[in-house]
């Protein structure tokens, strides 16, 4: 059976760690820090078999060289760049297909550029470690990635199966669902999320995961094709909106001055 685990680090990252609870193994995405993850690794005795890399950003890569260093047990770490590291690293590209802990663990890999060209992202039929690029609604700024391509990768993950769980990096919920009330005031689902979300982060827990199924019905940036969405847009910019990306490239830039 497989349990996964949320380690926050710095002030609002996750590193998701997935561990097969009948042998203990286990693999992490995007350790940014290494102290809280091989806290809980040695807390239960988890052996860990593999580090994946949605892209490289400090925050999700500066923890591999002490968890390494920390580690008895040969780690694989999967990358879609070359990364100096003390151990052997191996190169994913569109498609590639992992199979970890013990073949508990199947994943399919596929490139998402627009936050950061190098960017991928791991999923099967259940779970999607969405790094920088969707977040729970939101997504990533574009950095040395173009809106197109943003659009593009947040469509293909849009076509998922969308009972699967969507684990992102960050704890971002709240914020994000203030910039979707402020596009689509009358959404009743995005309102009842606003409430849900609320309720957790007084409690101190996360608010992700979260189905990509209720994404789709609340976060913006996967609701270009609704006509509240392109309207609100319409009507900020003073403008017709002629097609999705357009609607989505005109949620970007509010969202980078919201």
């Amino acid at each position: 059976m497989l349990e996964v685990i949320s380690i926050p680090t710095f002030n609002d990252n996750y590193v998701w760690l997935i561990k097969n609870t009948e042998n203990n193994h286990c693999c992490i995405v995007d350790p940014g820090q290494a102290d809280a993850v091989l806290q809980v690794i040695n807390q239960q005795n988890l052996i860990l078999e593999a580090i994946l890399i949605t892209h490289h950003h400090y925050d999700h890569i500066d923890g591999i060289s002490d968890i390494l260093n920390a580690s008895i047990d040969p780690v694989q770490v999967y990358s879609s760049i070359a990364i100096e590291v003390d151990a052997p690293v191996t190169l994913v590209t569109e498609n590639s297909q992992l199979n970890l802990l013990n073949n508990s663990l199947a994943l399919t890999v596929m490139t998402t550029p627009g936050h950061k060209r190098e960017h991928v992202v791991y999923y099967n039929q259940t779970m999607l470690f969405s790094g920088d690029t969707l977040f729970s609604g939101g997504c990533g700024r574009l950095l040395d990635g173009s809106a197109a391509e943003l659009f593009s990768s947040l469509q293909r993950i849009k076509a998922l199966d969308e009972n699967m769980l969507v684990y992102p990096a960050h704890e971002y919920t709240q914020a994000n669902l203030m910039f979707c009330y402020a596009v689509e005031p009358q959404n009743s689902a995005l309102k009842k999320h606003i409430e849900y979300t609320a309720k957790l982060r007084q409690q101190g827990l996360p608010t992700v995961p979260n189905s990509l199924k209720n994404e789709k019905e609340i976060n913006v940036f996967l609701r270009t094709n609704e006509a509240t969405v392109s309207m609100a847009m319409e009507h900020k910019l003073l403008d017709i909106l002629t097609s999705e990306q357009a609607v989505f490239t005109a949620l970007r830039v509010w969202k980078d001055h919201f």
